[in-house]
């Protein structure tokens, strides 16, 4: 099985070797590159071409958010986690619109973070659980104050495809989608792909913000 390459980005080089050290001792992914700026970063998502990256909000010449913006315009294969101190529910809800697949504490343990690595570098999102249910209910309130500025629903959704939807908006997983409609994860990823081409949406978090600007959900 193919190791899942990974760039850290943080200014702080201690902590950068530490968590490379502490990644690569089990083996399962290779840390390709440290970078301690936004420039450097750029440079080296183009360079090494990492699966995912690992970025801090604070840089020296810039902020991980915007960073992980241009990354993601540049580079759309390349996933990225925020991995920050901050707590604040505003930062989340920027990282999820900048394009951010993940969203995780650096307390978080390290066993874990390599999990979700692997998690995210499979297209999935991960979001810090103290924080995601707080995030989609201010989405939700963010999105219905803009209702009255919103069009019509998207007709060209199926009936199927807006149900799914609702339950991604509720926090269901593919399986739980899976077992509430009676149909194989296969088939809900079918769903969910066909959901992001219609919504030109690339995660699931910016979907449920499209969905709501649409009146879907």
């Amino acid at each position: 099985m193919e190791k899942v390459k990974v760039l850290i980005v943080d200014d702080h080089t201690v902590f950068c070797e530490a968590l490379s050290s502490l990644l690569t001792i089990k083996g399962e992914v290779d840390v390709v590159g440290i970078a301690s700026n936004a420039e450097d970063a750029f440079k080296k998502v183009k360079q090494l071409n990492p699966d995912v990256v690992l970025m801090d909000i604070e840089l020296k010449d810039s902020d991980g958010i915007q960073t992980t913006r241009i990354i993601k315009e540049k580079h759309p294969d390349t996933e990225v986690i925020i991995l920050t101190m901050h707590t604040d529910e505003q930062y989340l809800l920027e990282a999820i619109q900048a394009g951010a697949k993940g969203y995780i504490l650096k307390d978080f343990p390290s066993s874990l973070l390599l999990e979700a690595i692997k998690y995210v570098a499979e297209g999935k999102s991960l979001f810090d659980p103290t924080s995601s249910s707080r995030v989609l209910n201010e989405l939700k309130f963010l999105l219905n104050k803009k209702r009255q500025l919103t069009g019509e629903k998207d007709s060209s959704l199926s009936k199927r495809e807006v149900e799914i939807l609702k339950l991604i908006a509720e926090g269901y997983t593919n399986k739980e989608i899976a077992q509430k409609l009676y149909l194989s994860e296969h088939t809900v990823r079918n769903h969910i792909s066909n959901i992001f081409l219609k919504l030109n949406c690339n995660t699931r978090a910016k979907a449920v913000l499209e969905a709501f600007k649409k009146k879907l959900i």
